[in-house]
Formats: C-alpha cells, structure tokens, sequence
C-alpha cells in the first residue's frame, strides 16, 4: 500500500542508497586564544591553547559521522570519507558540515555550512525527484 507520509513526487519504493562524503582540508582557522572560550579554557585547564584540534562532524537524515581529530592545526588534511546510508531521495534536503575544536571541556563550534542537495544532484530518474 501506498505510504501517505511521503511528499508529492517521492515514490513509494524507494531505494536504498549510499551517500559518500568526502572531506579533504580546511584552511584559515582562526586563532581560538583570541575569543572567549580559550579564556574559559584557561581558567578550567589551566592552559591557554593558542592551536585548534580540528574534526569535521557531517549532519544528514538524522544521521552523524565525523573524521579523525587533526592535533594543533589549523591547515589540518583529512583526506576522509563520511558514508550515510539513506532513502534516495531523500527527505532531508541538506547535509550540514561544521568544523568543530576538539577539547577535554567542550567541543566548541568553528563553522558550519549546508550544502543543499537539490543544488547538487542530477535532474531526471537518476538525481532529485522534484
């Protein structure tokens, strides 16, 4: 039977596909002694961490993966690969990337983006279903 949830224009049988998403580097990461959190650091840890330990955590369809921690960088490679295993198409209409500073007290937030996917995939039975 027809599932009535789905949205006008997603079949009923859809397909399970697997969405790989690589991170490759980062560039221009600021300077964390310069903001508030590396104060708050200091005064937990007793240390003042001039140098960023960066990750990449990926948010899709409820899911979350993330790469390995780059130690003290701020020009950290990756070279990684994020797998999601998700219904094609997809409900959920964008992949959000943040760039994260890993730490003993609390992983602070450096950046996000979304990537929308309907800006990325083909037209046709083989990419998005509008």
């Amino acid at each position: 039977s027809r599932n009535l949830l789905l949205p006008d224009g997603v079949p009923p049988e859809r397909q399970w596909a697997r969405f790989y998403i690589k991170i490759y580097r980062a560039e221009g990461l600021p300077r964390m002694n310069t903001s508030i959190m590396a104060n708050v650091k200091k005064a937990l840890i007793g240390e003042n961490k001039d140098l960023v330990d960066p990750y990449v955590q990926v948010a899709f369809a409820g899911q979350k993966g993330k790469t390995s921690v780059q130690k003290s960088s701020y020009e950290p490679l990756w070279n990684e690969q994020i797998i999601f295993t998700e219904m094609f198409p997809p409900l959920c209409k964008r992949i959000k990337i943040q760039i994260r500073d890993s730490d003993k007290v609390n992983d602070v937030a450096i950046g996000t983006h979304f990537i929308d996917l309907r800006k990325i995939s083909n037209e046709g039975d083989k990419g998005k279903a509008e």
